[in-house]
C-alpha cells in the first residue's frame, strides 16, 4: 500500500529522511485540538449499573478501564499519512505552501523492522465517538486496533479531504524504518531545485525553518533507488499531476552495500514432502546475507505451513538485525522469486 507524508522541506526533515527515521508525535502536538476526543462515560454508567443492580464489585474493573484511557491519552503517539499525493490543500498546509516535498512510503516495508501498536484509516464523522464497554473488554491485537480506531482514529468531517491513514505507537517518539520503505519523493511546485536557488539568509535559520532544495534531497538519498517526481499543475485546471525527473546522483554506490557471514549449519535442506534442489537454499543464503539489515541468521528452511497453503514450495529465511535484538525479520520466497532475486545479484 502506498502512503504519503507531506514535509515542510527543512533541514530537520532532510536529516530524518537521510537517517531512516520519523518522529511519531503525541496527539497534543498535532494541529487538531480535538485529537483523542471521545466519551467514555457510558462505560462507567454501565459499571455503576452492574454495581447497583447485580451487587457486583466493579472497582478493579473501573480502575483498569481508567488506566487504559490514561495510557491512550498520555503514551500513544500518532503518525499521520495520506492516501493521496495530489491534494493542493495538503501541499499548502504541510509542505510549506508547495515549497516542500512529499514522501511515498511502502507501508508493509515501513513497519517491517519495528513493531507498531495499530494502523488504520481515519473515519470522519459529525460528532465525537462514544465508547462502549465491549470495546475495552476484549484482549487481542485486533481488539486493541479496534479500540484505537475509536479513541484515536475519528475526526470531524471537515478533515475528510486529507484521506488520512494513521500509525499508532507506544510510546511516542523516534521510529526507525527500513530505508527501502521510501519509494519516491515528490517535489512541490515551488521547491528550489539547486542550492544556489535558496535564499541567502537560509543557512542562518534554525533547522526546523532552514529550507533545502531538490539537489540536497537527492544527494542525501543517493544510492537508494528512490524515484523523483516534480509536481505540476494541469493546463487549464486546478488539479495537480506529477512527472518523473532524473536522479542527479543515479550512478552513486548503493546505500548500505555489505555482505554478512552465514554458516550453513543454520540451513535445513530438507524438502518435507516437496521436491526442491539444494541450490535454492544456498541461493536464499546469498540473497539474505546481502540484506542491508542482516546481522545474524536464525534459520533457512522450507516453510511447510506456507507451502501447503500456497500449494508450492516456499523457502523461509529468518534473521536478526542487531545484537541482543531477538525480533526476527522474516522473508518468504517462491522458487521463481529466488531465481529472480539471485540473478539480480549478478554474481
Amino acid at each position: 500500500m502506498k502512503l504519503y507524508k507531506y514535509r515542510y522541506g527543512s533541514k530537520r526533515d532532510l536529516e530524518a529522511l537521510e537517517n531512516d527515521y520519523f518522529y511519531v508525535p503525541h496527539p497534543s502536538k498535532l494541529n487538531d485540538p480535538s485529537e483523542n476526543l471521545f466519551d467514555e462515560k457510558p462505560i462507567y454508567n454501565c459499571l455503576e449499573f452492574f454495581e447497583q443492580y447485580f451487587e457486583k464489585n466493579t472497582i478493579v474493573l473501573s480502575e483498569s478501564v481508567t488506566d487504559l484511557f490514561e495510557i491512550i491519552r498520555k503514551n500513544i503517539g500518532i503518525y499521520s499519512l495520506s492516501k493521496t499525493v495530489k491534494d493542493e490543500l495538503l501541499w499548502a498546509y504541510y509542505a510549506n505552501s508547495h515549497c516542500g516535498f512529499c514522501i511515498e512510503y511502502d507501508f508493509n516495508k515501513l513497519i517491517e523492522l519495528n513493531s507498531i501498536t495499530a494502523s488504520f484509516e481515519v473515519d470522519y464523522q459529525d460528532n465525537p465517538p462514544t465508547l462502549l464497554l465491549n470495546k475495552v473488554m476484549q484482549n487481542t491485537d485486533q481488539s486493541i486496533t479496534e479500540l484505537l480506531k475509536v479513541t484515536s482514529g475519528i475526526k470531524s468531517k471537515k478533515w475528510q479531504h486529507e484521506e488520512e491513514f494513521r500509525i499508532c505507537t507506544e510510546p511516542f517518539g523516534k521510529f526507525d524504518y527500513d530505508y527501502r520503505a521510501v519509494k519516491a519523493i515528490y517535489f512541490g511546485l515551488r521547491m528550489p531545485k539547486l542550492e544556489k536557488d535558496l535564499d541567502k539568509d537560509n543557512k542562518n535559520l534554525p533547522d526546523y525553518f532552514s529550507r533545502v532544495c531538490q539537489e540536497q534531497v537527492m544527494s542525501a538519498l543517493k544510492g537508494r533507488g528512490v524515484k523523483y517526481y516534480q509536481m505540476v499543475l494541469k493546463p487549464k485546471s486546478y488539479n495537480f499531476d506529477y512527472i518523473e525527473i532524473e536522479d542527479l546522483f543515479k550512478n552513486e554506490k548503493k546505500y548500505k552495500d555489505k555482505i554478512g557471514h552465514i554458516s550453513k549449519d543454520f540451513i535445513d535442506y530438507e524438502g518435507y514432502g516437496y521436491t526442491i534442489e539444494k541450490k535454492y537454499f544456498d541461493q536464499v543464503a546469498e540473497i539474505i546475507r546481502r540484506e542491508p539489515y542482516f546481522y545474524e541468521l536464525n534459520t533457512i528452511n522450507l516453510a511447510t505451513e506456507e507451502s501447503n497453503r500456497r500449494g508450492e514450495p516456499i523457502v523461509f529465511a529468518g534473521f536478526f538485525k542487531e545484537e541482543n535484538n531477538w525480533k526476527q525479520i522474516k522473508r518468504f520466497f517462491t522458487l521463481n522469486e529466488i531465481e529472480e532475486a539471485y540473478n539480480n545479484l549478478n554474481l
